[in-house]
């Protein structure tokens, strides 16, 4: 009796120690997956999307599990798409869901710590068509390979460029499988350098040269499948590729310039550039893809050792990040004349965070010094009319046009004001430009060689705001952001962001 009644104390006594916290009991280590989830490259956020990470076992098939009071796998995405989900370390499969969108599944996160995954998931094609992602085999010089799998390649079985298979199958035909070293591969336009099947259910047999990519060392492969409805499937494993003995030094490319692009509507994918005047002369914009939002466009003069160097590093630090972080890589074209374009579409930039980047060539274990540029994205705004008033009659022949922005966005604005003559059919149109302006009086639109002297009586007139776009600093921009973009000329062609208002009005009497 006396026995049991020691061992009751000794209960007693632990549970106190465990209730006060002073015994230590160890949970299983922990990591995170944390990111955002957008309907495209550099797209919009996806909130209540809800995201799942599911372990995989050694034979890379998902391990369905439920959570427990130390770990959370499965979340929904917040107002601005980002999620956080904290697991076990080891490897996942995570899964994105949302009603109205596709499916996308993401297969091969390997997580230690923290582990960072942006996921794509577009809107539905076909709502009663499956929404289950296709399944992905990949075989990298003859070995199947399993999601996050790390594989050393030689230079032997490097001699004939890298080697690989991709075959997808699914519910639903399959759309187009990219395949890419060091980045998740996409549109052309967003990514650059991938490779790229269409309509097709296998690559065949098919190879990749590492050279193309600017990587060696450790480096990811990833494939990304999409099928006709828009499922996507992103698989990802490591593989070393040989570095090659870098030399003593490497002298740095120059003239980084970064430019902050954000864009206030979606649009479709365009392979050509616009233009935007600026003070210091005419900037070249790099169409995105649909849903862009929100991009960088990093440019850069190569480094003097351009033709002997493995490639070019990019490194990017938010506001408030202690250390730089390695975003991206991009081949030499082997001429130090060239100039190079990079765009980083990340969801992490936002308006208002300065971001602040670093480009430095390498070959081996030696980097050049590195060349810096920082930008702050702008905010998306938007132009509305004011006068002459949508339907007004009775206009004045000699009218002033009035609007205003829907927010006040950088330090300068530029608007093309645009006119036309509806009653001529195509008709006479007229154009004027205004800096910091919202108002444009007859006399400084009716230009000398215009059609007009004044507007005629009792016709029926169509004005708008044909370019819209705001600036850090128009003499010296390094962050834009584009409201309208609905104009065609040599300088601005056509790119599918129209004006929001379209005004017409009717003028009346021939004045006294």
């Amino acid at each position: 009796m006396r026995r049991a009644k020691y061992l009751f104390l000794a209960l007693l006594g632990l549970s106190a120690l465990i209730l006060a916290g002073c015994l230590f009991v160890p949970a299983r280590p922990t990591g995170k997956i944390v990111g955002h989830v957008v309907d495209a490259g550099a797209g919009s956020p996806v909130a209540g999307a809800r995201v799942t990470a599911y372990p995989l076992a050694d034979d890379g098939k998902p391990i369905y599990w439920v959570g427990s009071s130390y770990f959370t796998p499965t979340v929904l995405t917040d107002d601005e798409g980002y999620y956080e989900l904290v697991v076990p370390e080891g490897t996942y499969v995570v899964v994105a869901e949302k009603e109205g969108f596709a499916t996308t599944r993401v297969e091969g996160v390997v997580v230690a710590s923290t582990y960072r995954l942006d996921i794509i998931e577009k809107p539905v094609f076909n709502p009663s068509w499956p929404l289950e992602p296709p399944d992905v085999t990949l075989t990298i010089e003859g070995q199947m390979v399993n999601p996050g799998d790390e594989i050393v390649l030689d230079a032997a079985a490097l001699a004939d460029g890298l080697n690989y298979r991709v075959d997808a199958q699914g519910p639903n035909d399959i759309s187009i499988i990219y395949a890419a070293l060091g980045k998740t591969p996409g549109s052309g336009w967003l990514t650059g350098t991938r490779e790229y099947f269409s309509s097709t259910y296998t690559t065949g047999d098919a190879t990749m040269d590492p050279g193309n990519y600017g990587v060696e060392g450790w480096t990811t492969f990833e494939v990304v499948v999409y099928d006709q409805n828009e499922n996507r499937t992103h698989f990802l494993c490591r593989v070393y590729i040989p570095q090659e003995a870098g030399p003593p030094a490497i002298q740095p490319p120059s003239n980084l310039r970064a430019l902050a692009v954000t864009l206030g509507k979606k649009i479709s994918f365009y392979s050509e550039s616009f233009t935007v005047p600026s003070g210091a002369g005419d900037i070249t914009i790099h169409a995105a893809p649909e849903g862009g939002n929100l991009y960088v466009e990093l440019t850069w003069d190569a480094s003097p050792d351009d033709a002997d160097i493995t490639g070019y590093r990019i490194y990017r630090k938010l506001a408030g990040e202690a250390d730089y972080a390695l975003i991206g890589t991009v081949a030499p074209a082997g001429d130090p004349t060239t100039t190079y374009l990079f765009r980083d579409s990340s969801p992490a930039l936002q308006p208002g965070v300065e971001v602040t980047y670093q480009v430095r060539a390498y070959k081996g274990g030696t980097e050049s010094g590195a060349i810096e540029a920082s930008t702050t994205p702008l905010d998306i705004w938007d132009v509305r009319l004011l006068e002459p008033a949508d339907g007004a009659t009775g206009v004045s022949l000699t009218p002033t046009f009035r609007w205003e922005p829907t927010k006040l966005v950088g330090n300068d604005q530029y608007y093309l004001w645009v006119l036309w003559d509806l009653a001529l059919g195509a008709g006479y149109y007229l154009t004027a430009e205004f800096l910091n302006e919202t108002e444009a009086p007859w006399d400084v639109v009716s230009v000398p060689d215009s059609p007009y002297e004044r507007l005629q009586p009792h016709r029926l007139y169509q004005w708008y705001i044909g370019l819209a776009i705001a600036y850090d600093d128009f003499a010296d921009p390094t962050a834009v952001s584009v409201a309208v973009n609905d104009w065609w000329t040599t300088d601005y062609p056509y790119w599918g962001m129209p004006a929001t208002d379209l005004f017409t009005f009717t003028t009346g009497d021939w004045p006294e």
